[in-house]
């Protein structure tokens, strides 16, 4: 079979999953979050796409308030749109799907290994959030994630990739680092920084467009510097490192409270950076040689940005404090791609099954047994994240002293 006969059979698999999701994507959701949803798209309904911002009502970023929009405008009358809500997690779906597409369909631009796509599009822990719980992380996790890949060899799509991430959800700066490090392999010369440079400008203007003449501007921002602190909770149903090392209820502690000598925020801010650290000098070690040597980027290399990227995610669910059970959603496509460069699957197996049994925990009644109502279940995925932080770490530290053997072929 030819290159191209794969890749038009992997675009027609890719299609027919993702209509085969969508027909059985189920009207169940997340009751508390999909409320948010009719009340947000009835409120851009009745005041239109300027008056997003208007009443305080609305708090997320701007891409997913062009989203209700389009919603709205398809389903015409607030009779629809109530009745029709759970229909917005197609767009959720949508994502999760895109990334595959994406380098599946059109691999031999962007990678040039082969990606054995079902074993993600199977894995429940990947679509649970989308399809059943009905929350958007799947769309800044995944713009993100091709911002990433797509970066090493075309930095200009991928800056205004990652610009639509931020411009989803602030969790989206989390790969701020990662992004910084591909850039400086990919950019290397002046005129491509004036490029992005006057691009990711337009494109920012292009999205804040409907609110700058109306004061839109000034409660976004509002919301942009609020929003670290809008649950100023030590957890939110995040099975992470403080289920293990408090013992009370999490959800009523006050992360500004003093824990040992500094308060629970700042300890978990100092472990977050120094673990970043474990990953990232490494990281840009490897960059930075593949740089000067102006080689192409090789399985050495992709493996550091899977890796390394899942594990900063990781991290940054794992030491943290106010992380939801959702914010560990990266992990699982980044250590997928890691398994598919590495052929080691036991670590994205290893992170699959915590993440969902959390969202099944804080989301029940889809698995037949009631594994939440085990005594110290709590802990247990406790402990199971950090298994998922101790393997995934020990590979990386493989990953990283084997890293002096330069491998990669030279760029012309």
């Amino acid at each position: 079979m030819t290159n191209e006969n794969g890749l038009t059979r992997n675009r027609i698999e890719i299609q027919l999953i993702f209509a085969l999701y969508l027909f059985l994507l189920p009207r169940a959701s997340m009751d508390y979050d999909m409320n948010f949803w009719r009340i947000w798209a009835l409120h851009i309904h009745e005041h239109g796409l300027a008056g997003a911002y208007d009443g305080g009502v609305i708090n997320y970023f701007p891409v997913y308030i062009y989203a209700l929009y389009v919603f709205d405008w398809l389903q015409g009358s607030v009779a629809n749109i109530t009745a029709h809500i759970y229909q917005i997690k197609m767009l959720f779906v949508f994502f999760d799907f895109l990334p595959l597409f994406v380098l599946c369909c059109f691999r031999l631009k962007i990678l040039s290994f082969k990606i054995p796509y079902l074993f993600l599009l199977i894995n429940i822990a990947y679509v649970f959030n989308s399809m059943m719980w009905g929350q958007i992380d799947s769309i800044y996790t995944n713009l993100s994630f091709l911002a990433i890949v797509i970066g090493l060899l075309y930095p200009l799509p991928a800056v205004l990739l990652y610009l639509l991430a931020l411009n989803t959800k602030p969790q989206a700066i989390e790969f701020l680092p990662v992004i910084g490090l591909v850039l400086l392999y990919s950019i290397r010369n002046f005129k491509t920084i004036i490029y992005i440079l006057i691009a990711a400008t337009v494109l920012q203007l292009l999205i804040l467009l409907p609110w700058l003449g109306n004061g839109g501007i000034p409660k976004l921002i509002s919301y942009a510097t609020h929003s670290v602190d809008l649950y100023n909770k030590l957890t939110i149903c995040a099975f992470n490192i403080w289920y293990l090392i408090v013992p009370s209820n999490h959800y009523f502690i006050n992360d500004k409270d003093i824990f040992i000598l500094i308060s629970y925020k700042t300890t978990g801010l100092i472990m977050f950076g120094a673990s970043s650290a474990f990953i990232l000098w490494p990281m840009l070690k490897t960059i930075w040689h593949q740089r000067s040597k102006r080689l192409l980027p090789d399985a050495q290399l992709y493996q550091y940005i899977f890796l390394g990227t899942g594990l900063l995610c990781l991290y940054f669910f794992y030491f943290n404090t106010q992380m939801h059970e959702r914010y560990a959603n990266p992990i699982i496509i980044f250590f997928f791609f890691y398994a598919v460069v590495s052929k080691n699957y036991k670590l994205y197996i290893l992170s699959s099954i915590p993440y969902f049994l959390s969202l099944d925990k804080c989301f029940p009644n889809y698995l037949p047994i009631v594994h939440y109502k085990i005594i110290y279940a709590d802990k247990i995925l406790a402990l199971w994240y950090t298994a998922t932080v101790i393997y995934g770490s020990f590979l990386y530290w493989k990953l990283a002293k084997g890293s002096s053997r330069n491998i990669g072929v030279t760029a012309n």
